[in-house]
Formats: structure tokens, sequence, C-alpha cells
């Protein structure tokens, strides 16, 4: 990630959390969609050119095309994880 850090708020840390929390492969392909749209928005909100949202921005476009069909959901919840992650420790460190 770059070095333009921008500092995340504990809200909108929590609200990526529980936005993961709710993320499950076992959603129908809509609600993925609505969740990953959501939290796109959370982690352009938080750094708009973070690796973190450009990752995501990826996955979502493979989601919206592939539908039921797109097989990569575990890379989509481990970019949620990883970013969770580092903003943790973020706002840990402030």
């Amino acid at each position: 990630m770059k070095k333009n850090k921008k500092m995340v708020t504990k809200a909108q840390l929590d609200e990526l959390k529980d936005l993961r929390h709710h993320l499950t492969p076992q959603l129908s392909i809509d609600n993925k969609i609505n969740t990953l749209i959501q939290v796109s928005h959370v982690l352009r909100t938080i750094n708009f050119t973070s690796t973190f949202s450009s990752n995501i921005s990826t996955e979502f476009t493979g989601l919206e095309v592939f539908g039921d069909r797109y097989k990569n959901f575990p890379k989509i919840t481990s970019v949620i994880d990883e970013a969770i992650s580092y903003y943790d420790e973020q706002l840990k460190s402030f």
C-alpha cells in the first residue's frame, strides 16, 4: 500500500467488521453484491486509492459478471479481512 495513509475511524472499522460478518458464501448472489457495494463504499471512504479498495473493485466486477459461477469468493473475504487487520492496527497505533 502507498505511504499516503488516511486515518480510519472506529465507526468505519466497526461498519467494515459488521459487513464482513454478514458476508458468507451462503448468501444469495444479490445479497453478496449488495454487501460488497457497501464494503467498497466504506473502503473508498477510508482511502479511495488503497490497494484494498482496488482489489475489492476487481473482485466485485468478477462477481457481477459471473454471478453464481464466480469461484473466487475466498479472495473477497481475504481482502476484507486484510483491510480489517490493517486498519485495526492503524487505529490502535494512534
